[in-house]
């Protein structure tokens, strides 16, 4: 019994633990407003053939409330939020991509990102790892823009500056979901 516990335990640390996540300051405008932001890219490699992992690039914009007479956040909310590609991402050249986001734990920021499963979204996976390379070949700048469905809206303006050592930790950190490019 107590060995069970003991190998259940390890297992539940050691998926946990094969996730990896690099985070980078920037910066997000909407019209004459900004907010500091942390740009996050994960990686969680596939476990097996039932466990696959995902590869991931999101911020979260704080004080999100002040800003929705210029953003609808809410469109992107959750499985039924819009999947169209209003996301253009920037490093060397623009990439077009889908986002979705959600309220973050703190109710006070809205959490907005991409991601692709390392299986069975081979299209959308070609995008989110071009963005990755290219972050990772570094330095440079990543350009996020997010467009509102709701006409009139401003855009979500990201700058993100990658240094050389970043570049560096980023592959590191993403190189078990770039496999197979």
């Amino acid at each position: 019994m107590l060995r069970s516990a003991l190998l259940a335990t390890c297992l539940a640390w050691s998926g946990a633990a094969l996730a990896t996540e690099v985070k980078l300051p920037g910066t997000a405008a909407i019209g004459p407003e900004s907010r500091v932001i942390a740009m996050t890219f994960g990686c969680t490699p596939s476990r097996s053939r039932n466990e696959t992992g995902s590869l991931r690039i999101g911020f979260d914009i704080p004080n999100f409330e002040a800003l929705e007479k210029r953003f609808d956040f809410g469109a992107f909310e959750g499985p039924e939020g819009t999947r169209k590609p209003l996301t253009e991402i920037t490093v060397v050249q623009s990439v077009r991509l889908s986002a979705n986001g959600s309220i973050a734990f703190d109710g006070t920021s809205f959490s907005l990102g991409t991601a692709a499963a390392l299986r069975g979204e081979a299209a959308e996976l070609t995008r989110v790892r071009a963005v990755a390379v290219a972050v990772g070949a570094g330095p440079g700048t990543l350009r996020w823009r997010q467009d509102s469905p709701r006409k009139g809206d401003d855009p979500v303006m990201v700058t993100v500056p990658i240094g050389a050592a970043d570049a560096d930790r980023l592959k590191a950190a993403l190189a078990p979901c770039l496999k197979g490019q």
